[in-house]
């Protein structure tokens, strides 16, 4: 008896081994996706080089316009108290007095020594000549005397623009609006006009009298 028993759990053990087995390999069976050679589409993905530039407004920005605010001006212009004089006949420091800066002559303040690059720049200071110039003092006058690495937040510039400007005798209107972005103005010239045509040409509509027959009215008969 105890040999018949140990065979059965023998024959058991064996027929659960190779049950298990057998459903192992059903499961991959249908598991197992055919991979084609190749997709059957692709999606075209569109490289950018990173090389673009963003396009930027012409002087003055929106932005520019919306910071020139003679608050925050002033306060930025305590950066510059160290060099410049901003009252009303206040005297040359380490760099020109400042009152009547914005619209006067580049290099024209009366006892100040400038740098020879400076003295030859002729022109006057504009809002865009100041902004340029406060940007990178360096950049707009090469081996200028002014040490100053510069203002690069354009709120800043637009802000100290805004104080320097009403520090003067009769100061500048302010900028209201953006500039045209160059060749705007060339393009509109371009572009042609619609006119409207006048009443001796405008096409008239027939009256009854030369009313096509076909279209005139018939009558129904008073029914």
């Amino acid at each position: 008896m105890s040999n018949l028993f140990g065979n059965k759990i023998a024959a058991a053990l064996l027929a659960s081994a190779l049950g298990f087995i057998g459903i192992n390999k059903i499961a991959s069976s249908a598991m197992k996706v055919d991979t084609p050679a190749s997709p059957a589409y692709s999606l075209a993905v569109e490289e950018t080089t990173g090389h673009d530039k963003p396009v930027e407004q012409a002087f003055p920005s929106d932005l520019w316009i919306a910071s020139m605010d003679v608050t925050k001006g002033a306060k930025v212009f305590k950066k510059c108290t160290s060099c410049h004089n901003a009252e009303d006949g206040g005297k040359n420091g380490t760099g020109p007095a400042l009152w009547n800066i914005v619209g006067r002559a580049q290099g024209g303040t009366s006892g100040f020594s400038y740098s020879t690059n400076m003295t030859a720049l002729g022109g006057t200071w504009g809002y865009e000549e100041l902004d340029t110039f406060l940007k990178k003092p360096s950049a707009y006058v090469p081996k200028t005397k002014m040490a100053f690495i510069g203002l690069k937040k354009e709120k800043d510039r637009a802000a100290l623009i805004e104080f320097l400007r009403l520090r003067a005798d009769a100061p500048l209107a302010p900028l209201t609006q953006a500039a045209p972005m160059p060749g705007a103005q060339e393009h509109a010239q371009e572009m042609p006009t619609l006119e409207t045509p006048s009443e001796e040409h405008a096409p008239k509509a027939p009256t009854e009298e030369h009313a096509p027959a076909e279209h005139a009215p018939v009558k129904d008969g008073g029914h």
